[in-house]
């Protein structure tokens, strides 16, 4: 098995239009589709640069491990009456008066 050159490559183009035909690994490739047609193709020869590479290093855990007190800022009393686990208790309902009729 023939190994590929990764750092060459070569184009079949149309010499009146200019337009590519095809990209080929192998220099006999690009030889084959231009004896289909000797008078309007050519090849030329392109390298491949490798572009840059990024390692990049995610953390296994959190940034922290400390616990963030927010001395009760965030805290969200729960009224009497109301359990906790049933949030549809949670709903408030406003008073008739405040109440107003949706007329799509």
């Amino acid at each position: 098995m023939k190994r590929y050159n990764s750092e060459d490559y070569y184009s079949v183009i149309n010499k009146n239009t200019g337009i590519k035909i095809a990209d080929c690994a192998q220099q006999e490739d690009a030889l084959l589709m231009v004896s289909f047609d000797p008078q309007n193709r050519i090849i030329t020869t392109n390298k491949f640069l490798m572009g840059q590479v990024v390692d990049v290093i995610m953390p296994k855990a959190l940034p922290t491990t400390a616990i963030v007190d927010l001395g009760g800022k965030w805290d969200d009393s729960i009224p009497e009456g109301i359990d906790p686990w049933n949030l549809g208790g949670r709903r408030m309902k406003l008073p008739k008066s405040q109440l107003e009729i949706f007329n799509p």
